[in-house]
């Protein structure tokens, strides 16, 4: 475990809340920018299969724009609770202290730099 000061902690906890407001400001742009580009004219309005098919390839869109801040959202969240129970800078697969330079760059993240390298070749390797 990391131990680390209060004051440190709670500069790194507002980091996280001002990254993830940030965030949801942009998911709600987002989403407000779908409905302007008239996602609800063309729901309202599709009659046949054509324009259902229309409707639901602008919600893929919609959502596939937003799922990587929802996974970085979902991420600060844990990175908040690891804060808070003292676990927080402790690689998830290693048990070692994750360097204090990833953490600055990267602060929700749970692996050190070799293990989120060897994450990486698994997954390129097709080993998921």
């Amino acid at each position: 475990m990391t131990v680390m000061d209060a004051e440190k902690r709670a500069a790194l906890r507002e980091q996280l809340l001002e990254r993830k407001r940030k965030l949801w400001q942009e998911v709600r742009g987002q989403l407000k920018s779908g409905l302007k580009e008239g996602y609800q004219d063309l729901l309202s309005t599709a009659r046949d299969e054509e324009d259902q098919a229309q409707v639901n390839l602008l919600e893929e869109t919609q959502f596939s724009l937003i799922e990587p801040k929802r996974q970085e959202l979902l991420a600060i969240e844990e990175a908040l609770e690891r804060l808070e129970n003292g676990s927080y800078g402790t690689c998830e697969a290693c048990g070692k202290a994750i360097e204090p330079r990833r953490l600055a760059i990267m602060p929700q993240t749970t692996l050190c730099r070799d293990c989120q390298s060897l994450k990486e070749k698994i997954a390129k390797a097709g080993g998921r």
